[in-house]
């Protein structure tokens, strides 16, 4: 008899748009692949045919909730009451704390996506995992400092210390937390803490598409409603982006610009928000360089692998670059201070051979390392040996009893 899972996750595993649902659309599979699955998905957004053909593919049985905003904005309103973090009551109704308190019963063990789903699972007498991917207290603490929008910096303010607590007692409950960033792991200091690598697909170590007409623009690729990546935008945008020839260009891909992001071209001819594109690698591997000017945030930036698989050569921050690689695996470029990012971008556009070396390391290290065949082992393993702890400490207690 197979060993039935139940997994919850925020929001849908479409459209492919962002790094969690890249990562969610490919945990499903990985998971029916081994188990018997169940899932439950929330989310205020309208969801696609694509959705439900894939889970009823890919799962034994599947549950779709979907609310309008305003229902998400009401629960929010519990944090006044109960004093969890805001997007915890967000993401929390009781009806569907009722439908898995039933779908519970019948599993073997239950993970939980993001802190967000973690008040479903808590009290769970089972195997559990949080697969919180990213500490959002980590996140907010450090994106309150730089944050340039008031409305988000009191965001921050308010629900870094909610989250700080609320994860550091989700941690002592759950049998595992499944992280991305090592240096979150050591922020939160639990020892049930576990790295676990995000994957790229592998098709992109293949990708071989160049199109000249993209040669002299920078890139930047990302969702552009995640505050990160917005801000990251206008950073490199007011302190970089005017100090360099003229000839370079800068393009920003990604789904959902905000009105911030859009705005942008109305500063130069030579800024350019493409918004959602089909094919975002044909413009990544003819880019001069892809940036990650990334001042906030948290996880693992997966646009940066995404660059890397395709032989892109990639500049970043200090910040982004220590989830996945040191500066001297020289499988990109770092740069910190605006004087740093223009020196680097201008030699790259001078001497662009001298990189080509950076650009082939990056494919290899991308395919040792962060495809989804390797983070499938890694999912695994964890899975099986928090199985092999319950059933021995049960046993513990059965031969104690006796």
């Amino acid at each position: 008899m197979r060993t039935r899972i139940l997994l919850i996750i925020p929001r849908f595993p479409f459209p492919l748009i962002g790094g969690d649902r890249i990562k969610n659309h490919n945990l499903i599979k990985i998971l029916h692949k081994h188990y018997d699955l169940d899932v439950v998905t929330i989310s205020y957004e309208n969801y696609l045919a694509e959705t439900e053909r894939f889970l009823a593919e890919n799962t034994t049985s599947y549950r779709i909730f979907k609310y309008p905003m305003w229902k998400f904005y009401r629960s929010t309103l519990r944090t006044l009451i109960n004093f969890k973090p805001l997007q915890v009551n967000f993401f929390y109704f009781p009806e569907i704390k009722k439908y898995i308190d039933e779908k519970a019963k019948d599993a073997d063990l239950i993970i939980a996506c993001w802190v967000r789903t973690a008040e479903y699972a808590r009290d769970k007498n089972l195997p559990k995992i949080l697969d919180m991917a990213d500490s959002f207290a980590f996140n907010y603490k450090n994106s309150y400092k730089k944050a340039t929008s008031l409305f988000w910096k009191m965001i921050y303010f308010v629900e870094h210390p909610l989250l700080l607590r609320y994860e550091k007692k989700m941690l002592r409950i759950f049998d595992r937390a499944l992280l991305f960033n090592k240096r979150e792991i050591e922020f939160l200091n639990a020892p049930n803490a576990v790295w676990i690598p995000h994957g790229v697909n592998n098709a992109l170590l293949n990708y071989d598409n160049i199109d000249p007409r993209y040669s002299n623009y920078i890139t930047f690729f990302g969702k552009m409603d995640y505050r990160s990546n917005v801000e990251a935008v206008l950073w490199f945008v007011k302190n970089v982006f005017f100090h360099l020839p003229e000839e370079i260009k800068f393009q920003i891909i990604g789904a959902f610009p905000t009105k911030e992001i859009l705005n942008l071209q109305k500063l130069s001819s030579r800024i350019v928000v493409r918004g959602y594109v089909e094919d975002p690698y044909v413009m990544l591997k003819s880019s001069l360089c892809n940036i990650a000017p990334m001042q906030i945030g948290a996880g693992i930036q997966n646009k940066i692998l995404e660059a890397m698989a395709v032989g892109s050569l990639v500049v970043t921050t200090s910040f982004s670059a220590f989830p996945i690689a040191k500066k001297d695996d020289n499988v990109f470029l770092v740069a910190d201070s605006p004087e740093e990012w223009i020196n680097t971008i201008v030699d790259i556009h001078k001497n662009p051979k001298k990189y080509e070396h950076i650009r082939k390391n990056a494919r290899e290290y991308i395919k040792l390392n962060f495809t989804w065949d390797i983070f499938e082992k890694y999912y695994i393993n964890v899975i099986e040996d928090v199985l092999a702890e319950r059933t021995n400490l049960e046993r513990q207690l059965e031969f104690k009893s006796v």
